[in-house]
């Protein structure tokens, strides 16, 4: 990827509220679909799309927000005041975050998919690119909605000179929904190209090859999956037939790794690679001597869990931030550790997929599927025995989030949008033994116990504080 800020000097993609006038890499001297105007326009979706997935508001503040993790930093104590204490302030950069470079990645497919660079290739790249392009779109609008949830954000259009209305969550997933099966479609076309005409970062093959239009493809449908979960759980919209439409998918999803997946088959997926050398400067954003484990997450693991070798004692306990201090780590955030700053990250592995597959069968009532697929990532991840079938539907929901908090730590919020879907972030569950208690707010009282990032100001100053979402 260090090739990736060249590509964004060149390539300036705005999103939301802004009005500037929008520029790609010249191809004035360029003949029309040629590949490095293309490889140009590619890096840049790539990169942009890599820095909304690694931004703290994805990996870090989904994860103190459900009491997994806390940065406790003394020169910045929002990371605790804002996130568990007092309602985030949607002015600073808690609020603003994890927004912009979604719609910047929006954008710079938009115009790929609308520009005279992709109309100029043969008809087997052009399915294959706008596979790419449309399932990276679309993977970033999930993101947004991941954040927001029922806040939901506006569907970005082609004219930048348009502020573009706010839409409730069920249009945007709709939305998404049909935008992965476009691209599901260019993915598998007859004639489509084996690979992709354009080299993709190396994080693409760090776990099977996903530069490969067929293997992509399969990531595709785990996405179309996770989407359909995502409206099955809108309270707002629900979809009767969505949780048999994600067992659709996820079964295509899925259909090499089988019913007991080997922990490499659960790792499979397409990774961001990290490089913390110049010109790129750009070091994997998790390795930080201020992130700890909160007290319940070290306690709540089961005896013999494999797992536990994310937790151990750090160097030195955190600092103290209104009344909290922590001790213990993920090696992963330790920058001791040299070669963390080079470790990879997953868009999405499969493991994601068996467990949001374990939660569309447990809703739909079929129990014996969802314990099949929690104890693949049990048994292969965790080295425990595997579980009898779930007696009920709480149950599995119980042995979904379990394993959702152990294996998918650090990689993205699926653990806080369960405790979401499952109506579970209350206060019963802030006040467990372990879970951080403020000096200000020792028996959260007073705990907004949110669950969303809130709507940058800038976009609701832009629409004159309409964001109401609309059908």
């Amino acid at each position: 990827m260090t090739k990736f800020k060249a590509a964004l000097a060149g390539m300036l993609v705005l999103a939301g509220a802004c009005r500037e006038g929008l520029s790609a890499p010249s191809q004035d001297a360029i003949v029309a679909g040629s590949a490095q105007p293309l490889q140009n326009l590619v890096t840049g979706i790539a990169a942009t799309d890599r820095g909304q997935a690694s931004a703290f508001a994805y990996l870090l503040y989904p994860e103190t927000m459900a009491r997994n993790t806390a940065r406790i930093d003394p020169n910045e104590p929002r990371f605790i005041n804002e996130l568990i204490a007092v309602p985030i302030d949607n002015s600073d950069f808690i609020g603003a975050s994890g927004w912009t470079a979604g719609f910047q990645t929006v954008r710079a497919a938009d115009q790929l998919l609308a520009g005279t660079t992709i109309a100029a290739l043969a008809a087997g790249d052009q399915s294959a690119t706008r596979g790419y392009v449309q399932t990276i779109k679309a993977l970033d609008y999930i993101r947004v909605v991941q954040l927001r949830d029922s806040l939901g954000a506006p569907i970005q259009g082609n004219d930048a000179s348009v502020i573009d209305p706010f839409r409730t969550k069920a249009a945007v997933l709709a939305y998404v929904a049909a935008v992965l099966d476009s691209a599901y479609q260019n993915l598998t076309a007859s004639g489509v190209s084996a690979s992709f005409p354009f080299t993709l970062p190396s994080g693409y093959k760090a776990s099977g090859d996903y530069t490969k239009t067929a293997t992509f493809a399969l990531f595709n449908r785990g996405l179309a999956g996770e989407v359909a979960v995502m409206r099955a759980f809108d309270h707002q919209s629900p979809c009767t037939t969505c949780f048999a439409g994600a067992i659709t998918a996820f079964n295509i999803a899925l259909a090499g790794s089988g019913a007991t997946p080997s922990a490499a088959q659960l790792a499979a997926g397409p990774y961001y690679e990290y490089n913390p050398s110049a010109p790129e400067s750009f070091p994997n954003p998790l390795v930080d001597n201020h992130i700890f484990l909160t007290t319940n997450f070290v306690n709540s693991i089961q005896a013999g869990d494999l797992r536990a070798s994310k937790i151990v004692k750090a160097a030195a306990a955190s600092s103290q931030v209104s009344g909290l201090q922590l001790t213990m780590r993920d090696p992963i955030t330790d920058p001791a550790i040299t070669a963390n700053l080079t470790r990879t990250i997953p868009a999405r592995r499969n493991a994601d997929f068996y467990l949001i597959r374990a939660q569309a069968e447990a809703e739909s009532g079929n129990l014996a599927g969802a314990t099949a697929d929690v104890n693949a990532v049990r048994v292969a991840e965790g080295g425990l025995a595997p579980v009898a079938t779930f007696a009920s539907v709480a149950a599995a929901r119980a042995g979904i989030l379990y394993e959702m908090r152990y294996s998918l730590v650090y990689e993205g919020p699926f653990y806080l949008q369960a405790l979401r879907e499952y109506g579970a972030l209350t206060k019963a569950y802030v006040t467990q033994a372990g879970m951080p208690a403020l000096s200000s707010d020792p028996a959260h009282a007073n705990d907004p116990l949110q669950t969303v990032i809130p709507i940058p100001s800038g976009e609701v100053a832009a629409r004159s504080g309409n964001v109401t979402p609309q059908p």
